[in-house]
């Protein structure tokens, strides 16, 4: 058997050893987390009998973690009682008559949570992506999915994403006034810049 200068047998290392210099020696990932600046959202609703008209908002708050990997934690909320499409009576009907926003805040918010970018780290994603969420509207939840595209600039992420959102899905009243209604599919675009919070 070998022998140090001291001549005291060689010790082996244990595995407990092993295990805390790997664990030590790993990198942690990175952790960053944005809290939304500004931002609106657009809705754009086909009509039946051709056409389209937009709905837009400004209303839009929350945030969003990304400690590595495709996930994002956070909520992303719209207020669908501040809907414009430039006409007040149309106003009127949307969101009383289908979103129905005076039954409850389950109603009077669509909600975007758990969202993830496929194949994509979170923290340093770039550029155009493809992502999924939960999106809750008219107090019903489903998963949309879409393609973003993400830009940092420092301390700052703006955010593009575009989407189609079935009303039918949400089991929203199907839109119609004066023989005229809109197709079951709406585009939902939704820009934002988020500040890092630190």
């Amino acid at each position: 058997m070998r022998q140090f200068p001291d001549d005291r047998p060689a010790r082996s290392i244990s595995p407990v050893t092993c295990l805390l210099v790997i664990v030590l020696a790993a990198p942690v990932s990175a952790q960053q987390a944005w809290q939304i600046d500004s931002g609106d959202v657009r809705v754009r609703c086909p009509l039946t009998v051709g056409g389209s008209f937009t709905a837009t908002t400004t209303d839009i708050a929350g945030a969003l973690t990304a400690r590595g990997g495709p996930s994002l934690d956070g909520v992303l909320r719209v207020d669908l009682r501040t809907l414009d499409t430039g006409i007040d009576l149309r106003n009127r009907h949307m969101r009383d008559n289908y979103l129905e926003v005076a039954r409850g805040e389950a109603f009077a918010y669509a909600e975007l949570h758990d969202v993830e970018l496929p194949g994509s780290d979170a923290t340093r994603a770039s550029g155009k992506v493809a992502f999924r969420g939960n999106l809750r509207l008219h107090d019903v939840t489903r998963i949309v999915e879409g393609e973003a595209e993400l830009t940092r600039d420092g301390g700052r992420l703006r955010v593009v994403a575009r989407f189609p959102v079935s009303l039918d899905a949400h089991d929203v009243p199907p839109p119609r006034y004066l023989g005229v209604g809109v197709r079951d599919e709406v585009r939902v675009e939704v820009r934002f810049e988020a500040v890092e919070r630190r």
